[in-house]
């Protein structure tokens, strides 16, 4: 009963062992001896008949340091508050687009239901000349046409 145990033994250091050394290794093989033993090794044995286990190797250096996953997941963090802050510039530049556009359509109904439109000039009123009410209406229209054709 105790030399069976001391082979269990065996075997289990022999198969923690294979594993650790045949992990740069292709293939591992699994066969039993006459005594109805379990062997893994990394060289198949003539005249016996082997089964190949599969064995992923694992080495440390494909994986990353904690140090190099957080630079890495600090630069991901940075590329998505970047594209968040250029979002939110196109957003606001269309806002800003939308009420120029709506303020230039006011004015313009403004000049166009207005015969006569006051105007301050140098801390005093007076009143646009028709020439000067064309003009700021062609010039309106001009950027009504501009702004909100971008929306």
């Amino acid at each position: 009963m105790e030399r069976k145990y001391v082979f269990f033994i065996a075997s289990a250091i022999l198969l923690s062992s294979s594993f650790y050394t045949t992990s740069y290794a292709g293939k591992v093989y699994k066969w039993t001896d006459e005594s109805g033993i379990i062997h893994y090794g990394d060289k198949h044995p003539d005249g016996t008949q082997t089964e190949t286990l599969r064995v992923e190797s694992h080495t440390s250096s494909a994986r990353k340091s904690p140090q190099d996953q957080l630079k890495a997941l600090e630069e991901q963090q940075e590329k998505a508050s970047m594209a968040e802050n250029e979002l939110k510039k196109e957003e606001q530049a269309k806002e800003q687009t939308q009420e120029r556009c709506e303020q230039a359509k006011s004015n313009l109904l403004t000049i166009e239901n207005n015969a006569r439109i006051r105007i301050e000039e140098n801390g005093e009123l007076r009143y646009m000349t028709p020439q000067e009410i064309t003009n700021k209406k062609d010039e309106m229209s001009k950027i009504v046409t501009e702004a909100c054709e971008k929306n």
